[in-house]
């Protein structure tokens, strides 16, 4: 079969397929570099916040069920793991924070506390339905 460079008359050139691409810098920038939109970040965040709330919450539990989720919580903090994607320390380097002060606060949390029995009080409000509207209904 003949080529098209060979029925055209014109030489064969490989750079006129591979010129370069003026917005693929652009548009990589737009799309890797933006910090409001980065699903891995509110990822992290979101397991560091499920982790210190099932620490809190379940401390000193009396069902399997909740026991299981303390010490689930206790040793992904307090393990020592720091090689894996979302360990504890690679979150807390992540999200730009110093995983031994966390660490420390915790273990002063839970001295002050005690060894209470029963599911303890939350420290703060969760931010799940944070921002939740409040219908305001009128009566006649």
């Amino acid at each position: 079969m003949e080529s098209t460079a060979r029925r055209t008359g014109q030489p064969f050139r490989v750079s006129a397929y591979l010129e370069p691409d003026v917005l693929t810098s652009f548009e990589y920038a737009q799309t890797f570099h933006r910090r409001d939109h980065m699903p891995e970040m509110k990822l992290m965040f979101a397991v560091l916040i499920n982790a210190i709330e099932c620490l809190q919450k379940h401390a000193g539990a009396k069902t399997r069920r909740c026991r299981k989720l303390f010490g689930e919580a206790e040793a992904w903090i307090f393990g020592g793991n720091g090689h894996a994607l979302y360990s504890f320390e690679s979150v807390c380097e992540a999200l730009q924070l110093d995983a031994n002060y966390l660490r420390k606060g915790l273990m002063c949390w839970r001295e002050q506390t005690g060894a209470r029995s029963g599911p303890q009080r939350r420290v703060r409000e969760p931010l799940r339905y944070s921002t939740r509207l409040r219908s305001t209904r009128i009566t006649v």
